[in-house]
């Protein structure tokens, strides 16, 4: 049985592990943690700050990590949203299940405003997130700056 549940340092190293896995697939130029800081502080960045990291857990394994970024004003960036293989579409449907515990947080806490950044190949990542309601903006349209680690991405926005 799959459990979702808040981020806890001792995940730091699985979850460094599923975020670097899926982003170096090789279909873009490789990524590390230093381009990525806020995974060595997600307490800091994420849940200090009025927003969750969670982390979903098959047998105590890390299977997949969603993280919601409070920026203020009811604006939130969603962030490290990754499955293990796996654990995508069925029967588990483990990103479905991330993005709900993500929008009910969102919705619960008075947030309005979801934006997100993907790179620009990830048409699968893209289609998920049209469906869900989200529409594709420039970088230009962002409402806030912060980090990410692709020059190449796309960005959505979501009103709530």
């Amino acid at each position: 049985m799959i459990e979702i549940g808040t981020y806890s340092t001792c995940d730091k190293e699985s979850v460094i592990a599923l975020v670097l896995h899926c982003q170096n697939d090789g279909t873009r130029p490789l990524v590390g943690v230093e381009d990525q800081s806020d995974l060595l502080h997600i307490e800091e960045e994420y849940i200090y700050d009025g927003g969750n990291f969670w982390v979903a857990k098959e047998n105590g394994k890390v299977a997949g990590t969603i993280g919601l970024m409070n920026k203020g004003n009811g604006l939130c960036i969603l962030k490290k949203f990754f499955v293990y293989e796996p654990y995508r579409g069925k029967p588990h449907n483990l990103g479905q299940q991330l993005y709900g515990v993500f929008l009910e947080f969102a919705k619960l806490h008075g947030f309005s405003r979801i934006i997100l950044d993907t790179p620009k190949n990830t048409d699968r990542a893209h289609l998920f997130y049209e469906k869900a309601g989200f529409r594709r903006i420039e970088k230009e349209e962002l409402p806030v700056e912060y980090d990410y680690p692709y020059d190449d991405s796309h960005f959505f926005y979501l009103d709530l």
